[in-house]
C-alpha cells in the first residue's frame, strides 16, 4: 500500500472491473503527470468521475494539456482546478464536500466530544466482521433497498456491489453489530488500498438507540489502520438533505473537502466559440 496518490474509489480499477462487469463501457485512458484516468463511455459521451489525479508536482499547463487529451466531454472533478477552465471545460454545478477520515493513532482524538461520548457508552454486543457475499448479506441488501424506497433516494446498483465485491476476495467487507445472534445494525466497506470507503450502513431502532454505528465505524477504522489503510471515505455530507447523516459524519473529526465541481466539455462547441470570439465565423 504505498500508492502515490490515494485513489478514490470512482478512479480505482477495482471499481472500473466492476463497472465493466455490469455492461458498463469503461477504458483507463493515461495521462501525463497523472495516474490514469477511469473514463466510462455511454450515449457517445465520455465522463469520468472524482478524476483526474494529478501529481502535485504538475503545472498548471501540463494539467491543462493532460485534461485536453482525456477526450473527457463530462466530468465530476475530484479538486477545484484553474485547469479545467483552461482546458475548455465548462462549470455547471459547485462541488459537492465529502467527508475523510485519516487512519492513523489519532482517530479518537478528533472524534468530537459528543460523537466520542455515544461511542463510549455504546450498549453491549457483538461485533462481526466477514467479506460480503450475496447469501451471507442479502438481508443487508433488502434493507437498503427497504430504506432507500422509503427515503426516496437511489443509490448505485446492488449488481455494482456484487461485482465490486467479486474484484478480490476482500474487495468488500460487512461489520455486522449483534445481540443475541440477531443483527440490530451492519455497514458495508469497499477496499481500495490505500483507501477504504464506507458504502451504505442500516439500522434497527435498537441499535440506533445503543450507537451500534458507531461502535461499527471506529472499530472498522481501527482494523483498517491495522491494515496499512491510509483514508477511510465517508462520502458526501450533504446537511440538507441527510442532516442526520451528515452530523454523524461531521462528528468522526473527518476532514470535510470540496470536490471540484461539474464540467461539461463539447469540443465543437468549445472550438465554435473559440473562433466566433476571435471573429473568424462567417468570414
Amino acid at each position: 500500500m504505498h500508492d502515490r496518490h490515494p485513489l478514490p474509489l470512482q478512479q480505482h480499477p477495482r471499481f472500473a472491473t466492476a463497472l465493466s462487469a455490469v455492461g458498463a463501457t469503461v477504458s483507463a485512458t493515461h495521462l501525463p503527470q497523472a495516474d490514469d484516468i477511469q473514463i466510462v463511455q455511454r450515449f457517445g459521451l465520455h465522463f469520468a468521475t472524482r478524476g483526474p489525479i494529478f501529481d502535485p508536482k504538475a503545472g498548471l499547463d501540463q494539467r491543462i494539456a493532460a485534461l485536453r487529451q482525456a477526450g473527457l466531454h463530462l466530468l465530476n472533478a475530484e479538486t477545484p482546478d484553474p485547469a479545467l477552465r483552461g482546458a475548455g471545460f465548462r462549470q455547471t454545478h459547485t462541488g459537492a464536500f465529502v467527508a475523510e477520515m485519516i487512519l492513523d493513532a489519532g482517530i479518537i482524538g478528533r472524534l468530537h466530544p459528543k460523537w466520542r461520548a455515544t461511542w463510549r457508552k455504546a450498549g453491549e454486543m457483538t461485533l462481526k466482521p466477514a467479506p460480503f457475499t450475496p447469501h451471507d448479506h442479502g438481508w443487508l441488501l433488502q434493507a437498503d433497498h427497504l430504506q432507500q424506497r422509503k427515503a426516496g433516494y437511489r443509490a448505485l446498483p446492488h449488481a455494482l456491489i456484487r461485482a465490486f465485491a467479486a474484484t478480490a476476495p476482500d474487495a468488500a467487507t460487512v461489520y455486522t453489530a449483534e445481540i443475541d445472534d440477531a443483527p440490530i445494525a451492519a455497514m458495508l466497506f469497499l477496499r481500495h488500498a490505500p483507501v477504504v470507503t464506507y458504502h451504505l450502513g442500516w439500522t434497527s431502532e435498537h441499535g440506533r438507540l445503543c450507537g451500534a454505528h458507531h461502535k461499527i465505524l471506529i472499530a472498522a477504522a481501527h482494523d483498517h489502520a491495522a491494515k496499512g489503510y491510509r483514508r477511510l471515505d465517508l462520502g458526501l455530507v450533504d446537511t440538507h438533505n441527510s442532516p442526520g447523516l451528515a452530523r454523524f459524519k461531521i462528528g468522526t473529526g473527518a476532514l470535510i473537502r470540496q470536490l471540484g465541481g461539474t464540467w461539461i466539455r463539447l469540443p465543437g462547441l468549445c472550438e465554435a466559440r473559440s473562433r466566433l470570439a476571435s471573429g473568424r465565423i462567417g468570414r
